[in-house]
């Protein structure tokens, strides 16, 4: 039975936040998981980085290369000495010295990378977990029955880590404050500006307000820019971030190749009303092969992100982009991802997932999100009958705009 995320009452929050901290504190080695974006690596790596400060081992799992967008995370962990797990034998060979499980920005457990085998053979040890996260409605669920949850509304869950991150300390007041420490700022500062599009999509204004401002000004004062001295070169301020701009621009940088493809391809995008559609299935990579490369490729994951944010724009609210890929558990899948225009915000878009269920039926795998942007997958089937399928969604959300 599915156990739908709700966020963790004010009543149990104080608690909960302390049975986190103190399994923290009392434990030695500690396993992260989450579904690959910023907010998650971000949420892992700020954590993680303040672990190993209080002497603890860490491992994230990251099954794939984060990226040219977010190799500074990358550099991180590697200059850190954080190990990460790439695949269920490297998970195995520390399944037996792990104390503590963290899941982290994660909605439920069709999007945990190799979650069956983490349940299989560390979950069932009855060891202890901790879940971070603000994904709420659609098939959010609880990934462990018996948990330490917080769970919050909040615009990443970055700013949920943080919050932990000042009760850690609290418990800790020897050790140097966690947002001293420019690699744990730049990770949570990471998580949310990617969340919130760099600031143009904030649910939650006086937290963010709160974090970004907080946090900008740690940035600046522990940023020390050296100048050239005729052996070394002085500080790129394209690569070393001195505020929170510079992050996002450094995650939001395109090559002129990629500026091409994304430029041929917004030619592709069909307006119907104030609904708009991209088609990216298989079927249509021989028709663009010549400036793209392949749609299965990390250079092509990042002019997606660029793609969906270009579709709902005027006169569309609502964008949608669809193509194959593969879920957590390696299974071919196809996406479908929803993103409503920066400038609306008319509809929760996670309430999709009901004629999903209705339309695609046994084809409908799961998915959700945020109420301005979800991601659903349903199983592969002919991209005809497909097409038929979500053109009758598009036409049931063009229904429900105001």
């Amino acid at each position: 039975m599915m156990r739908q995320k709700v966020p963790t009452s004010k009543d149990l929050w104080e608690d909960n936040l302390e049975q986190a901290a103190s399994l923290i504190q009392s434990n030695q080695t500690f396993l992260f998981s989450a579904d690959i974006d910023p907010d998650s690596v971000g949420s892992m790596l700020s954590l993680a980085l303040y672990l190993r400060i209080m002497g603890k081992q860490v491992y994230i799992v990251i099954s794939n290369s984060l990226g040219e967008n977010l190799d500074h995370l990358e550099k991180m962990i590697e200059y850190n000495s954080i190990h990460t797990l790439r695949n269920t034998d490297e998970i195995a060979g520390v399944k037996d010295v792990v104390d503590v499980v963290i899941f982290c920005d994660t909605a439920n457990t069709k999007l945990v990378p190799f979650f069956s085998f983490i349940r299989e053979h560390l979950l069932s040890r009855d060891i202890p977990v901790i879940e971070i996260d603000h994904h709420f409605g659609a098939d959010s669920e609880k990934l462990v029955d018996q948990a330490v949850t917080l769970y919050r509304n909040a615009n990443a869950t970055t700013e949920i880590t943080g919050e932990l991150l000042k009760k850690i300390h609290r418990k800790n007041p020897d050790l140097p404050h966690p947002f001293n420490q420019r690699n744990i700022v730049i990770s949570i500062l990471t998580g949310i500006l990617g969340d919130t599009m760099g600031g143009r999509v904030v649910s939650h204004k006086q937290s963010y307000v709160h974090w970004v401002g907080t946090l900008s000004n740690k940035l600046k004062r522990n940023t020390r820019w050296r100048k050239p001295n005729g052996v070394r070169p002085g500080d790129d301020r394209k690569t070393k971030f001195g505020n929170p701009r510079q992050i996002q621009e450094y995650m939001t940088r395109l090559s002129r190749e990629q500026e091409i493809c994304i430029d041929a391809l917004k030619k592709r995008m069909v307006t119907d009303g104030e609904v708009g559609s991209l088609n990216l299935l298989n079927s249509t990579y021989s028709e663009v092969k010549d400036i793209c490369r392949p749609y299965n490729s990390p250079w092509f994951a990042y002019v997606l992100g660029f793609l969906l944010n270009q579709i709902p724009d005027s006169p569309a609210k609502v964008g949608f982009l669809y193509f194959h890929g593969k879920n957590a558990e390696d299974k071919d899948c196809i996406y479908i991802k929803m993103r409503r225009s920066t400038h609306y915000s008319g509809v929760d878009l996670r309430t999709t997932e009901c004629h999903l269920r209705t339309i695609f039926q046994d084809k409908y795998m799961g998915g959700g999100g945020h109420p301005g942007a979800v991601s659903f997958r349903v199983h592969p089937h002919d991209e005809n009958d497909f097409l038929g399928k979500i053109e009758q969604v598009e036409q049931a959300i063009k229904k429900s705009l105001v």
